[in-house]
């Protein structure tokens, strides 16, 4: 079946897909509200939570590529029709405090950390919560015209789903700062310069080029793959000889594992791959 047809199947406001391929499987994961720029609401971050909690869980599945149905975004944030029911702004101050440290998040699972390689890929807006949703990708892809912002400053609602945390982590406070205070819209030329996307394609190639990805990445040794991801998140703001033992302590299980064994016979029978 082709990428986008089983799409228009479903009324479901966010749909998830499995696609076998050589090494692996992909996850894919679609926010179906077009008709709204694909903003969340309350059935679709309960669903997000499942989903986002299905592809930490199950072992058989190795990439997660999210992108957003219809031709205009990716996800222009949190539908702001529905706001007291994505955020309980009515808790106690210990409830609040049990929120903070426990709840995943208002858009739906986007405060949990996920270990295994995630693709976002923007066609169109990516704006406040959607923005944040899509620095949750490990690799982000975007087509010419897709355009940035926080652009929840205008109304005076917060950075809840990770923004605050990821911007500064992917940009650096230099170019972070300006776009969490400002909510500047920008143009995918001047993310790709500044780092928030990875890779610019073609307009109409954001979805198939993510695939490409994917597929690729399920070809590749999944236990060294998982373990180097692992580090790179966990030593991130660890003291420089902290984030070396993080690292070193994926020496015995990955070397010992089957993935890395096959992965070292292919290249000792001759078999060079190489990412494209």
């Amino acid at each position: 079946m082709d990428l986008l047809s089983y799409i228009g199947m479903s009324d479901l406001p966010l749909i998830t897909n499995i696609h076998d391929v050589p090494g692996g499987k992909i996850f894919q994961i679609t926010m179906n509200r077009p008709e709204v720029h694909n903003a969340v609401n309350k059935e679709m971050a309960d669903l997000f939570v499942e989903a986002w909690k299905t592809f930490q869980k199950d072992q058989e599945l190795t990439v997660a590529v999210l992108h957003g149905a219809g031709d205009k975004a990716f996800c222009s944030g949190a539908d702001l029709s529905g706001l007291d029911k994505l955020a309980n702004v009515y808790l106690n101050k210990e409830e609040r405090e049990e929120y903070a440290k426990n709840d995943p998040g208002p858009l739906g699972g986007s405060r949990i950390v996920q270990k295994k390689p995630v693709i976002t890929v923007s066609h169109g807006y990516t704006y406040a919560g959607g923005l944040e949703l899509f620095c949750h990708g490990h690799i982000r892809i975007a087509e010419p015209q897709a355009i940035f912002s926080v652009a929840c400053r205008r109304w005076g609602v917060p950075l809840v789903d990770g923004g605050t945390v990821y911007l500064p982590r992917l940009l650096g406070w230099g170019s972070a700062l300006p776009l969490i205070l400002t909510g500047q819209r920008i143009r995918a030329e001047r993310a790709y310069q500044l780092g928030l996307v990875w890779e610019l394609v073609k307009k109409g190639k954001g979805l198939e080029r993510a695939f490409s990805y994917a597929t690729q990445l399920c070809k590749q040794p999944r236990d060294a793959m998982f373990a180097d991801l692992n580090s790179a998140l966990e030593g991130w703001n660890l003291p420089l000889q902290e984030a070396l033992t993080v690292e070193a302590r994926n020496t015995f299980p990955v070397m010992e594992s089957k993935s890395t064994k096959e992965g070292v016979k292919r290249f000792l029978d001759g078999d060079r791959f190489w990412f494209r």
